[in-house]
Parts: structure tokens; C-alpha cells; sequence
């Protein structure tokens, strides 16, 4: 398992700077990026960038991760994963789900179901983890699964719209994912591909010489395998990022019941917004699952009740995050 250290932002100034929250988008672009290629992006002096994307980097409050493709590499399909949970025992039964190995992403939230996991998990697991293992850990009262069909929007993709489209073009590495995962057959990863996959998971911006030194490859044929792995979208690089950084400090789940010629209306518009930095389109009662970022309550009290597209929306739940526990297969801190 790898862990990303606690978000600790401890600046004098007090909130972040522009420009730190320009190269936290920019590493949210593309998490590779040299401190060279960020500043001439931004047309910010190198020593400038640098200084303070090494500093982003080391508190914390970003980190780089590599995660691969579920379906693709043999590691299963996903699901979201909504549990109810003895009061008293929230966060300790919150805290057990977020540690389980086919858990990416583990939330404490507001409502009638306290927890909240997107899980991946192969066929032949399913019926033992979800009707068996889930239902007997300890606190947990009641399970609620529903099958992701696709993404809408991951940390991958999310684009808080900080940048302008020039400088995001002048980041970007190949062609934007449009699709991800991708249910097609399982690809094969010999032993040199999947240790350049651990390496990349636990940091994302190892060097091509360092991640061929632990594949046993030469540094010219890491790169060629690692961009013909993110090429393909078997492997994508997220930015961990603590929203707090680029202003968003309020956090939200989104239910949404929709009738079904409007969802992927729906979806489209939730795919464009930069307040969106997690959206599903699922089974189950409701079609659509988004986690929303916004700089206030006010603004999150807007997009609930003014945004055009929930027009199309029969009913929705909306709850406050009010622990991360887990995001992108990395546990918070306080987990250790």
C-alpha cells in the first residue's frame, strides 16, 4: 500500500499563492512535467517554479500517483459502495472499508449512510465481498451496491479552471481520456511493465532511470513502455490534490435521479463544470454520483438549485464530505 503525507499547508501568507495554485493545476495536467516545461507554460522564471513546486510537493498538499486501468489489467470492474453504520462507530468502520485492498476511494459523509467506497472488484469476488465480507465487518448496518457503467469525470480528468486553455494545451501529453475504464478483454503485463507500474504508483514523477533501474530495463526503454502504457490508457497519472489549495474548500455528494433520455446531458454537463471532480454514471435508484469542490456554501447552494442541468433531475440527495479517507488507492495519514 502507498500513502501520500497529510495535507500541511504552513505558510506565513496564509492561503496559497496564485501561482502555487497554477502549478497545482498545471501537475494536475500533467503530473510528469518538468519544473521547465511548467514554467514555460505559465512564462514564470524556472528558479521561481521550481522553488515552489518542490515545496507543493514535499508538504503534502500534492502528490503524484500513477493508477491503472481496473478492467483492463485483470484487477476487476468497479462499484460504488454506499454503507450505513452504527453511529458511534463511523469513522472506525469508515476507516476498516478505506483500508481494504479493493478500495480506491473512501469518504465519511453527512446523511443517512455515513460512508461512501468506490471498489473494484474481479467476477469471481463479487458475491463474497458484497453479500458476505462488507455485511460482517464490524459496524457496518447496512450495504448498498451499485455497478459503475462509466466515469464521467475522474482526478485525471478534473480541471478546477485555473489555467487557460494555451497554457493547458502547452502541458497536456498526447490525446485527452474521453473513456476510462475500458471494458474490453484484460492486456498482459509481463514483469518489467507491472514493475514499472509499482514504481510509478508509489510516486508518479520517478525518473525513466530510476524506474528502469527497479524494472531492470534500460532508462530509454522505461520511458518507451510507460508512454506507450499512458498512450494507451492502460496507466494514468492523478494529481492528489487537497482542493483546499485551489480554493475550493467546500465538499459535497451529489444522488441523482434522472430521467433517462437526460443523463448523459446530464453527464455532459457535469464533465464541463470545474466544480466537479468525481462523477459516475451508475446502477441502482440513481444514475449519476458526483463529488463537487466550490469555494463556498453559498456557490454550492447555487449549482443545487440554479445550475441548467438540474432541469433534467427528478430528485437528488446531496450530503457534505467530511472525511477523506482514502483517494486514488492512497490512505490519509491518519490511517497509518
Amino acid at each position: 500500500m502507498w500513502r501520500i503525507s497529510p495535507y500541511d499547508w504552513r505558510m506565513s501568507s496564509g492561503p496559497a499563492s496564485d501561482l502555487d495554485r497554477r502549478i497545482v493545476a498545471a501537475l494536475m495536467v500533467d503530473g510528469r512535467a518538468s519544473w521547465r516545461k511548467i514554467a514555460a507554460a505559465l512564462q514564470m522564471p524556472d528558479r521561481t517554479v521550481t522553488r515552489r513546486g518542490t515545496a507543493l510537493l514535499e508538504s503534502g498538499a500534492v502528490a503524484i500517483h500513477a493508477l491503472a486501468d481496473p478492467h483492463r489489467t485483470g484487477r476487476g470492474d468497479p462499484f460504488l459502495v454506499t454503507l450505513s453504520c452504527a453511529p458511534p462507530v463511523v469513522w472506525s468502520t469508515s476507516a476498516s472499508i478505506a483500508r481494504r485492498s479493493e478500495t480506491v476511494t473512501t469518504y465519511v459523509v453527512s446523511g443517512r449512510a455515513q460512508c461512501v467506497a468506490d471498489m473494484w472488484c474481479p467476477e469471481g469476488r463479487q458475491s463474497q465481498l458484497f453479500l458476505h465480507e462488507l455485511g460482517a465487518t464490524p459496524g457496518v448496518t447496512g450495504v448498498e451496491v451499485a455497478p459503475v457503467l462509466r466515469y464521467i469525470q475522474t482526478l485525471t480528468t478534473w480541471d478546477p479552471g485555473i489555467l487557460t486553455p494555451d497554457e493547458t494545451a502547452a502541458l497536456r501529453v498526447g490525446e485527452p481520456i474521453t473513456a476510462w475504464p475500458v471494458f474490453t478483454e484484460p492486456v498482459r503485463m509481463d514483469r518489467e511493465d507491472r514493475a514499472l507500474l509499482r514504481g510509478l504508483v508509489e510516486d508518479g514523477r520517478r525518473t525513466f532511470e530510476e524506474l528502469g533501474r527497479m524494472a531492470g530495463v534500460s532508462e530509454q526503454t522505461a520511458a518507451r513502455r510507460i508512454d506507450a502504457m499512458r498512450s494507451s490508457g492502460i496507466v494514468t497519472l492523478r494529481a492528489v490534490v487537497d482542493p483546499r489549495v485551489v480554493g475550493l474548500p467546500v465538499a459535497a455528494l451529489l444522488r441523482l435521479r434522472i430521467r433517462p433520455p437526460a443523463v448523459e446531458t446530464v453527464a455532459a454537463a457535469l464533465s464541463a463544470s470545474p466544480h466537479v471532480r468525481y462523477a459516475a454514471m451508475v446502477m441502482g435508484e440513481h444514475q449519476i454520483v458526483a463529488d463537487v469542490r466550490l469555494p463556498s456554501k453559498d456557490a454550492l447552494r447555487h449549482l443545487l438549485t440554479a445550475a441548467e442541468w438540474t432541469e433534467h433531475v427528478e430528485a437528488m440527495e446531496s450530503s457534505l464530505i467530511l472525511d477523506v479517507l482514502k483517494q486514488s488507492e492512497v490512505l490519509a495519514a491518519s490511517l497509518r
